[in-house]
């Protein structure tokens, strides 16, 4: 293998080895010599690049289920980072269009039967290892499969069929952000992909969905354990290098460097003052992830009720840290992970799951039966 690729990977896999969060308990996923030998083989076939490489190794690290690993390229002048332009799940052996990132071409419910010329089944079963961070169609992430493809094949919604060959449009992300919606007996917390909340976001979300005053440590995970190895330490104590007031943290760091796992908790006294008087939906997706993920647990813990999908299954890790592996390239990995999860009583990936589970399908690209079926229920309390 071209030594510069021989090198990168070897350093990969002594972070997930060593310093990731994850490598207890999701570790046994990893299939590093299978990757070796594929990156092994596009460099003996002349196919070997950057781009390539990238995604060689985000597939290895999609095979863990942990978002939080991935490797990403820096953006210069030759190279930009860019979407397909819209995002599609799967139903059955076809994808369908549920939202557009600038792809104008498309309409949200617009059928793909194919993608270069294959269905996606096809694909999925050609796949060897898991690049679609899930096992079931439902929760599959098809993004950077579709980056890949050169076309679909679309059906759309006026019946007309067409081969589009798929641009490059710029990354964006979009801010979808938590909706709280009052009705006569209850409230509906809509957090269906909501990617993130800030700690202050969260805060303020919370006495929305409790009933009674509740101690913020009934209602978040509070003991987790860290990795405090020294590659660890090191790039967190350099990202404060500058920062005022964090010497005493940056002390601890080299205390810590190289003891490995720690058990901590955070002894947050706060009580959360309930403000729900009725009936308390929360709605959850597979996209809702990191602190969305955290308020549902919250509000399923205060007596809420969660109907949709389960959640991504990404709270269970924190922490993250990057480093730049050259001029090219950087990883980044969680550093903490909950008790919860380091003693197997949750795993990740899985998410929180919701007591009224209501399968997607594409009819929902068309109309929101999940509201429908939450406004339904408060009416006939």
């Amino acid at each position: 293998m071209n030594k510069r690729y021989d090198e990168l990977f070897r350093e990969i896999g002594g972070i997930l080895r060593e310093d990731w969060a994850g490598k207890d308990v999701l570790g046994d996923r990893l299939d590093l010599r299978y990757y070796n030998t594929s990156v092994g083989q596009a460099w003996h076939d002349h196919r070997l690049d950057d781009l390539t490489f990238l995604r060689y190794m985000n597939e290895m690290l999609a095979a863990t289920g942990d978002r939080h690993l991935r490797l990403a390229m820096r953006p210069t002048a030759e190279y930009t980072p860019w979407c397909c332009g819209f995002f599609a799940r799967r139903y059955e052996d076809s994808l369908y269009v549920t939202a557009l990132r600038g792809e104008t071409r498309l309409r949200v419910g617009d059928r793909i039967p194919a993608i270069n010329g294959g269905s996606p089944a096809e694909h999925r079963a050609r796949i060897q290892k898991n690049f679609f961070y899930a096992e079931t169609s439902e929760r599959e992430d098809w993004n950077g499969l579709l980056k890949m493809a050169e076309h679909i094949d679309v059906e759309h919604l006026d019946g007309s069929c067409e081969r589009l060959s798929l641009a490059r449009h710029p990354l964006t992300t979009p801010a979808f952000r938590p909706r709280v919606t009052e009705r006569k007996n209850g409230v509906i917390v809509d957090l269906r992909n909501v990617p993130d909340l800030s700690d202050a976001e969260l805060l303020d979300l919370l006495p929305p969905v409790c009933r009674e005053d509740t101690p913020l440590s009934a209602l978040l995970d509070t003991e987790f354990f860290v990795n405090y190895t020294r590659r660890n330490c090191l790039i967190k104590a350099a990202a404060l290098a500058d920062a005022e007031n964090a010497e005493d943290y940056i002390a601890e760091l080299r205390d810590k460097a190289g003891r490995g796992f720690l058990p901590e908790s955070d002894d947050d006294d706060t009580v959360i003052k309930g403000q729900a008087s009725g009936q308390v939906i929360v709605l959850t997706d597979t996209w809702t992830r990191d602190g969305a993920e955290i308020l549902a647990l919250a509000a399923k813990r205060s007596g809420a009720l969660l109907m949709g999908r389960a959640t991504l299954g990404t709270s269970e890790f924190g922490g993250d840290v990057s480093l730049a592996l050259d001029d090219r390239y950087i990883l980044t990995w969680p550093t903490l992970i909950t008790r919860a999860a380091q003693e197997g009583k949750r795993i990740p990936g899985q998410g929180i799951q919701p007591e009224v589970c209501i399968p997607w399908m594409p009819e929902e690209c068309r109309r929101d039966l999940l509201l429908e079926a939450a406004e339904t229920m408060l009416e006939q309390e």
